[in-house]
């Protein structure tokens, strides 16, 4: 069992076979963007002035760790999530020292939260132009590249294109990210502690004379206060929005000891953790006598009023309500509770923001390098500047703070070589936001310096008792059971955000009436489907 993180930084061991960069089970010529001498002497007498020769020619002069980059090329990447108002004038500062540092430019575009999981396939399909691309083992790492849309990321490779990657990324990383051994893209460097913890109103509970969260009854005891409380301020203990998946994870998972499994299962399947696991441990969530316990609690609290009853057609992230005024709790994962909560303490101190941990004794696990990371495609005509922009996004120091900061003096300010302090432009391009998920990296990601004491304290406990999930660097390929997912997401869809909201008439039937429902999309073969891989990859890491 782990339970510290181990950092090995410096060249890989084990030595692969050198090769061209290609695509997934695919042979072919190395991309390389590269131009000939008759290409430049063509470019330089169509440059029409002394000092525009002149600058080629010092541009034919680049290089990085070695390698041609004389030609300059543009590079497109398409990331997951929704774009920062601020993204073209950080991209602009970007751009400068990648063209400066490699000649390359990168344009940026996004498939949002709400579309990525039925765009991403399409995208990479539909034969545009696309170099990078965000993935990892929750966004279609194992299917995409079982379709041979990324290119591997060889040792070679890396001595070529990835010098700064070669220095400091975990080797841990690259076993992790090995689909029958070998690799499709560049993990992120940071394992995180994954949990959710939730973040309230210090002031209404000192209120109502209530002593700190310990517990999930202490939290129900706040909500009830705060329901019951026409002068508390606020609309509800909760305004859930659409569904209540982040309470979800923070009660029935962690309560429970379930783990999450990442991918186009993680809303299905699950089992609970122990050191003698086996794939025979995997169950479908909602058949357990667990997720009827806490539908049911759910459905008391949502009859208490503690959160709307038209919550399902909330369209108003709770994130906003908490920071509004409009209710009183806010869960998420650590790092974003954290953030909203030293926000809350800029703009409203007198609410006193507190972060919890409700299920204090519950295990905690170390989320997988590949939960992050970027693939390079196999379509790409540049696949070696594609690799260098990666090595200086994620490890190079100005261009990994302008991405995963933005400007310095208009969005942070640097306090430390360790800290950070927000500047007056934060909201538009807020820290860690659009683009920058596929490039985390622990080595120089700063800390916020009045990061919430709780935050802090949590996080530090989390650290030092968490363990490594034996499912955490699994990948579910989903290509047996396509049709099966497709059919039991419509079917979740109609059920579970209603009972994770408990606003339903009578839990078990609606849970019998599911049970029926997701036997006939086919759960029983998609349950069968992950034991027969968990087993495989299981076998693999003995």
């Amino acid at each position: 069992m782990i339970k510290t993180k181990k950092w090995m930084a410096g060249i890989m061991a084990a030595a692969m076979t050198a090769g061209m960069l290609t695509g997934c089970g695919g042979g072919g010529q190395t991309q390389n963007s590269a131009g000939t001498a008759e290409a430049d002497s063509a470019t330089q007498a169509d440059a029409g002035s002394v000092e525009e020769t002149e600058t080629i020619q010092d541009s034919a002069a680049k290089t990085y760790n070695g390698q041609d980059v004389s030609e300059p090329v543009e590079l497109v990447m398409y990331y997951i999530g929704d774009r920062p108002e601020d993204e073209d004038k950080v991209l602009d500062q970007i751009n400068d020292l990648l063209q400066e540092k490699i000649n390359a430019t990168l344009t940026l575009k996004n498939l949002s939260m709400s579309d990525y999981s039925t765009k991403y396939s399409l995208t990479l399909a539909g034969g545009e132009n696309v170099d990078m691309i965000y993935t990892s083992t929750w966004a279609f790492y194992q299917s995409e590249d079982n379709k041979g849309a990324f290119a591997e990321v060889t040792e070679q490779v890396r001595e070529d294109y990835m010098p700064l990657t070669m220095e400091n990324q975990a080797e841990a990383s690259w076993g992790q990210a090995q689909i029958d051994g070998r690799v499709y893209f560049v993990p992120g460097n940071m394992a995180n502690v994954s949990m959710n913890a939730y973040l309230i109103r210090g002031d209404l509970r000192e209120k109502y004379g209530l002593e700190p969260l310990k517990n999930i009854d202490d939290l129900e005891a706040y909500y009830a206060a705060v329901a019951n409380d026409p002068d508390s301020g606020v609309q509800f203990p909760y305004a859930a929005s659409q569904n209540n998946a982040e309470g979800r994870y923070a009660m029935l998972f962690a309560g429970n000891d379930f783990v999450r499994i990442e991918g186009s299962i993680a809303d299905y399947v699950t089992y609970k953790y122990s050191e003698d696991f086996t794939a025979d441990d995997l169950v479908w969530l909602y058949g357990t006598e667990e997720y009827k316990a806490f539908a049911n609690k759910m459905k008391e609290w949502a009859d208490k009023g503690f959160w709307s009853r038209s919550a399902i057609a909330n369209a108003t992230d709770t994130r906003d309500s908490f920071q509004n005024g409009t209710s009183a709790s806010f869960v998420w994962n650590l790092g974003t509770a954290g953030a909203v909560a030293s926000q809350v303490e800029a703009e409203h101190p007198e609410w006193k923001p507190e972060i919890y941990d409700i299920t204090p004794d519950a295990n905690r696990f170390f989320a997988a390098y590949t939960g992050d990371g970027v693939a390079v495609t196999a379509s790409s005509r540049h696949q070696d500047r594609a690799f260098m922009a990666i090595d200086l996004l994620k490890y190079d120091p100005d261009v990994y703070y302008l991405m995963r900061h933005g400007i310095e003096g208009v969005h942070y300010e640097k306090t430390s070589d360790k800290t950070w302090m927000p500047a007056a432009d934060l909201s538009k391009y807020p820290y860690g936001t659009g683009f920058s998920w596929g490039f985390k990296n622990s080595g120089l990601d700063l800390t916020r310096e009045d990061q919430n004491t709780y935050q802090t304290e949590i996080g530090k406990k989390w650290t030092q008792d968490a363990v490594e999930s034996p499912t955490a660097a699994f990948s579910f390929d989903d290509t047996n059971v396509k049709n099966e997912l497709a059919n039991l997401k419509n079917v979740y869809t109609q059920y579970i955000p209603l009972l994770d909201l408990g606003l339903v008439e009578d839990v078990d039937a609606t849970l019998e009436e599911f049970q029926k429902q997701a036997q006939a999309a086919g759960i029983d073969k998609i349950l069968e489907e992950a034991k027969t891989q968990l087993t495989a990859y299981l076998a693999s890491i003995q």
